[in-house]
């Protein structure tokens, strides 16, 4: 009978101890199978980053082979034509230098003509002056425009910004020779009305001289 009773509480108390190691054996399992999934996120989100980043990498490679190529081509069809692109700033600065002599000659003549009929012009001196300074701004403007000609290159630095400059100095050229000429157009207007004037009061007195 006490046998039994033993063999009764042995059999109790190992299904207890079973009874409260399986929660604990249970409780251990789940841990360790969320760190192996974690592990897995990690080594799998790594895995992505590498492949984001390869493509990244590969499509700006991608994009620099590109606009290599793309600069290349612009280089070449830029040196197919360099020659009658600076052939084009040089005609245009000589045409510029051309004009600026023509109305250099005219004012010339007229400044002649004022001095050999000797009729004076009240408004002379500021006419003669004005003339000059036009003529010193539309020298500089020329000066500007044939130096930007000659360093045209399509190898060089800035090609295009080079182009872009002479434009806009040939503009400036531009403006600069008509105010020359505006400039020279007053004085003949001026000489001239003297003239008229001078002509006008010889018919009136009778003077035939």
């Amino acid at each position: 009978m006490h046998l039994f009773k033993r063999v009764s509480i042995l059999g109790i108390s190992a299904f207890a101890l079973v009874a409260v190691a399986t929660p604990a054996l249970a409780m251990d399992t789940p841990n360790e199978h969320t760190q192996t999934q974690t592990a897995e996120q990690q080594t799998a989100a790594g895995k992505t980053t590498q492949h984001r980043q390869a493509a990244e990498q590969k499509a700006t490679d991608v994009k620099a082979n590109a606009e290599t190529r793309l600069a290349d081509a612009k280089l070449k069809a830029c040196q197919n034509h360099e020659k009658t692109i600076t052939n084009t700033m040089s005609r245009l600065s000589d045409r510029g230098q051309k004009q600026l002599d023509l109305f250099s000659s005219i004012a010339d003549k007229t400044e002649a003509f004022y001095v050999q009929k000797g009729k004076p012009v009240a408004t002379y001196d500021a006419l003669v002056a004005d003339v000059v300074a036009k003529k010193t701004v539309a020298e500089a403007a020329i000066a500007t425009v044939a130096s930007t000609s000659t360093t045209f290159k399509c190898d060089g630095t800035d090609p295009k910004g080079v182009a872009n400059s002479f434009r806009g100095n040939l503009k400036a050229e531009i403006a600069a020779l008509k105010e020359y000429k505006t400039a020279v157009k007053n004085l003949i207007v001026g000489v001239k009305s003297a003239q008229g004037v001078a002509s006008s009061t010889s018919k009136t007195t009778g003077d035939n001289r």
